[in-house]
């Protein structure tokens, strides 16, 4: 699926570590290009039939090299002068593993590479791989591999120092410092995807999380403040999510080694998904905790299963803005290509659809304004329905908000708050429950009125 495929990226963590003088800085979040090199000719990307191919891309597929390249320029063009950028991976298409190689993902993955260092000359990208980058697909090994080797070689200049070229190749995992005092530690959560057969019987895959411990515990011994930037979706197995959740302060902060370096003002950056979904994680279920902030991808292909397909959304690219000095996120500013546009006036129009701080009128994005917000949508349709249009990116208009039903709203504000599948599909069956509740005993007093009216 889509959305799976998209957050199968990579978990981003930014450290603190030394305070500095505030001030604003930005820095880019670009995820899932899925980059579709027989877009022109066989289309193996395409879930649906597409009469007319469009010259940036068709909803149905994945992005042809003109979407690809244009995306970058258009992050030059809006702002070039950033901090750094933050690529979550998933550059190869939706293709099956016939179509592929290890030389066709890694020559996919160069011309990407290359484009950013062309446009950003001298910016740090911090990269990742998402579970369409390997071959055979989801297939991520413990052991040294040609494409943990090759892909490190390609990151070198964003990498840095020798041991964490090492952590790389025994495993797609490292960290790196900025130069404005922020520690990335990149993480390859693939290796705990049910769909990887390699990792299947494993406590620790490639030794990640006892190499992840470590940091951690140094940075706590330092007195450094995480932030994290990270799927959960993609870590179906229970014992890996508990041990992760318990760690990063997520749910269980009774047992949190590390909760005193996460600090709930301080939210992460994000990570890769093809639709928007943020959330805010909740400490025993009501303190707010840690957000999660999901961008939306670059390629517009939509998933399509027997009797399902998913909706159609615009290409997206996301500059965040930040204080340098205590690493709070302060705004998003979404970009996007309305798609059917672009195609048809053979130009691109990247614009901004929206600004957290206007749209939703916060000041920043710590977990406490985002506990506002969340809580308002709860009972305000007109801001629920504001954030539902967003969703797709501006794709399908005011047909999202108008087609999303009770569990499709429920779905929405529980997904906000609850990040295992057991509580939330709890609180979907009670909110649906509730509101049918609400609706049968509405009818019963409106058919009582009418009764007393009539006698």
């Amino acid at each position: 699926m889509a959305a799976v495929n998209g957050w199968l990226g990579t978990l981003v963590i930014l450290l603190i570590i030394s305070a500095s003088k505030a001030q604003e800085g930005y820095f880019w979040h670009i995820t899932d290009h899925h980059y579709d090199t027989t877009y022109w000719s066989e289309m193996r990307s395409c879930n649906d039939e597409v009469p007319v191919r469009g010259i940036y891309g068709d909803y149905w597929c994945d992005s042809p090299w003109r979407l690809v390249n244009d995306s970058i320029n258009a992050m030059a063009s809006i702002k070039s002068n950033v901090d750094f950028i933050i690529w979550t991976g998933d550059t190869v298409a939706h293709i099956k593993d016939q179509y592929l190689n290890e030389s066709v993902n890694l020559e996919i993955m160069k011309v990407v590479t290359d484009a950013l260092k062309a446009a950003f000359p001298g910016v740090k990208v911090y990269a990742t791989m998402g579970n369409h980058d390997w071959y055979p697909s989801d297939q991520f090994p413990v052991t040294s591999h040609f494409l943990y080797n090759a892909t490190a070689e390609l990151w070198e200049d964003w990498i840095g120092d020798a041991e964490q070229m090492a952590n790389f190749r025994k495993g797609a995992y490292y960290t790196a410092k900025t130069a404005q005092g922020l520690r990335i530690i990149g993480l390859n959560t693939n290796l705990y995807y049910t769909s990887d057969k390699l990792t299947t019987d494993l406590t620790d895959p490639a030794g990640q999380f006892a190499w992840l411990e470590e940091v951690l515990k140094n940075a706590k011994v330092a007195g450094e403040k995480v932030r994290c930037c990270y799927p959960l979706t993609f870590l179906p197995a229970f014992t890996f999510l508990e041990m992760f959740n318990g760690w990063l302060s997520i749910s269980t902060p009774a047992s949190s080694t590390y909760s005193n370096n996460i600090p709930t003002s301080s939210p992460p950056c994000s990570s890769g998904t093809t639709t928007l979904t943020d959330s805010n994680y909740y400490k025993n279920g009501s303190t707010p905790g840690t957000p999660m902030f999901m961008a939306p991808s670059i390629t517009p292909w939509r998933y399509k299963i027997p009797g399902k397909s998913g909706d159609a959304h615009n290409p997206a690219i996301r500059l965040v803005k930040y204080n340098k000095g205590s690493g709070l996120l302060l705004d998003i500013h979404q970009y996007y290509m309305d798609l059917t546009d672009s195609n048809k006036n053979n130009a691109s129009n990247w614009t901004i659809a929206y600004k957290t701080s206007e749209a939703f009128g916060l000041s920043d994005l710590s977990a406490d304004s985002l506990n506002g917000v969340i809580k308002k949508m709860e009972t305000d349709k007109t801001l629920l329905d504001k954030y539902i249009k967003y969703n797709t990116v501006l794709a399908n208009g005011e047909k999202t908000v108008n087609e999303c039903g009770e569990k499709c709203r429920a779905i929405f504000t529980c997904g906000f708050t609850h990040m295992d599948k057991t509580s939330f599909d709890s609180c979907v069956d009670f909110r649906v429950g509730a509101a049918t509740m609400l609706r049968s005993t509405t009818t019963f007093f409106i058919a009582l009125a009418t009764l007393y009216i009539l006698m």
